[in-house]
């Protein structure tokens, strides 16, 4: 037979063992800070997330970079008469009558699918010149690089080829025959991309005892670099 105190003792603790029964054990979740708690004190197999999650979101996507490297047609001249109006010695003439020059090479190059590219265009050719007195003759050649985008001719700039009493190559009977290369580069950033056409020629020449010059294995090449437009 139980005393008063067993059964109040025992009583105490079936009550106690009831409402523990009855409630969760949070003490078993020891994750519960490292998961989504949208279930109390259930396991989530999905990580809550970080505070820095949201933010990744509104990040822009970075835009991937495109190269386009174009070869352009060359033509060349050759040969070259040095016929024209004397000044002072030396002749000097526009090479057409309507200045628009000879076309020595052409490149189109397409930079609608980049943003804000940067163009790069490089000339070279090899130009070969015939003279009458090797102790005195002088021959300038100008070249004009120019832009022509949907009908707009824009002139980009122009590079000078110049000899002048130039120590003989071959020398016969009084004359030389030389050979020099000629080169130059030009680079942009446009601000407007477009499907264009560059094109180089020579629009002026000068010269002195000079018979005839020849403009030979030319090469007009294009890169533009930017990045792609999405």
């Amino acid at each position: 037979m139980k005393t008063n105190y067993q059964r109040d003792a025992y009583r105490c603790g079936k009550r106690r063992s009831e409402e523990y029964d009855g409630r969760q054990d949070c003490d078993t979740c020891a994750r519960q800070e490292y998961y989504d708690d949208s279930y109390d004190c259930d396991y989530d197999p999905k990580p809550r997330k970080n505070k820095h999650d949201d933010k990744k979101d509104h990040y822009p996507k970075p835009k991937e970079t495109e190269t386009i490297l174009r070869c352009g047609t060359s033509t060349g001249s050759g040969p070259i008469s040095c016929g024209g109006v004397l000044i002072n010695g030396v002749a000097s003439s526009s090479i057409n009558s309507n200045n628009s020059g000879i076309v020595q090479a052409t490149v189109a190059l397409d930079t609608s699918g980049l943003v804000e590219p940067t163009v790069k265009l490089d000339f070279s050719s090899l130009i070969s010149f015939r003279t009458s007195d090797n102790e005195n003759f002088l021959l300038r050649l100008v070249f004009k690089l120019s832009r022509i985008c949907k009908g707009s001719h824009v002139p980009l700039g122009t590079w000078t080829f110049e000899r002048q009493s130039s120590v003989a190559v071959s020398q016969v009977n009084d004359f030389i025959q030389q050979s020099d290369s000629f080169s130059f580069s030009f680079c942009s950033c446009e601000s407007c991309p477009d499907c264009c056409h560059y094109v180089v020629e020579l629009v002026n020449q000068e010269c002195f005892n000079i018979t005839f010059a020849t403009i030979t294995n030319t090469s007009l090449t294009a890169l533009a670099v930017g990045k792609k437009c999405f």
